[in-house]
């Protein structure tokens, strides 16, 4: 297993942005079978130094939520071994607070960012799949909105999205906006999401995105969506994932004991990578 952690110039940005990666290329399993190797064959030994290469990995972007960064999920779960397990490549950048959606002003184009430029740089640099099939996006609140935005706005770079307690604040900010939190303050939602009056039915709205690949007839990903039942957002959650599945998407959705934290996370993200359509490494 490699972590790694990637400093790298984004056009999407225009800047230098930092990912965190995480590479199932080795193992302990590999290193004892190696060792094993060494003292029954030494020849064969000195001609194999290292495992053997894999099949190209499938991929999944993963997504923090709002004040986190890519190192998140390193230091609150254990997508380490998870991922090795899978044989999964994992993919974490930051998005900073803005929702992963695009910032022309300020050229911060995170949904472009995430939804194709990371696609094609980790494609280009690491052994991962290039097929669609294989190739998966999620996320936590924030980063669970973002998975869904984009993943269906670049249905053709996604087989699967990955939502867990999602914030789906899109569409109902008049029951959502408060001054005691900065990020549900008018002027911030403001500055991220433009209009207020204009997102629900725009391409910052999931169910409109998700309806726009079933008519346009698009590649469909499938989701994967999961809440606490004592999450705040539980019922945004729930309606999104009836709208989805409306519309005629694939959708798994899972209502588990807990709420907006890691603790729920941690379980739920277990299940989710379950999910994924993977062979077990």
């Amino acid at each position: 297993m490699a972590r790694l952690s990637v400093d790298y110039h984004s056009p999407a940005l225009m800047r230098t942005t930092t990912l965190d990666v995480i590479l199932p290329i080795d193992s302990h399993d590999d290193a004892l079978a190696l060792d094993a190797l060494r003292r029954s064959d030494p020849d064969t030994w000195e001609r194999t130094p290292y495992p053997a290469a894999r099949e190209p990995f499938p991929i999944l972007i993963l997504l923090h939520g709002i004040t986190g960064n890519h190192r998140d999920f390193i230091s609150e779960t254990r997508i380490r071994s998870w991922a090795e397990r899978r044989g999964i490549a994992v993919i974490m950048p930051s998005g900073y607070n803005a929702f992963y959606l695009d910032q022309p002003a300020t050229h911060n184009y995170f949904g472009r960012f995430i939804g194709q430029e990371l696609v094609e740089f980790a494609r280009r640099v690491f052994p991962v799949s290039s097929r669609r099939e294989d190739t998966f996006i999620g996320g936590i609140s924030m980063g669970g909105y973002g998975a869904l935005r984009n993943g269906f706005k670049y249905a053709e770079n996604f087989g699967g999205i990955i939502a867990l307690s999602s914030a789906m604040i899109a569409g109902r900010f008049d029951d959502v906006i408060s001054d005691d939190l900065f990020f549900l303050n008018r002027p911030f939602l403001e500055s991220t999401f433009g209009d207020l009056e204009h997102v629900a039915d725009s391409d910052k709205d999931p169910a409109r995105l998700a309806a726009d690949v079933v008519y346009c007839d698009r590649p469909r990903p499938r989701v994967f969506m999961a809440w606490g039942t004592s999450d705040p957002l539980a019922n945004p959650n729930r309606e999104l994932a009836g709208r989805l599945q409306g519309t005629g998407i694939d959708v798994t959705q899972l209502e588990l004991p807990g709420g907006h934290d890691w603790e729920f996370w941690n379980t739920a993200l277990v299940r989710a990578l379950d999910w994924l359509p993977v062979s077990m490494g």
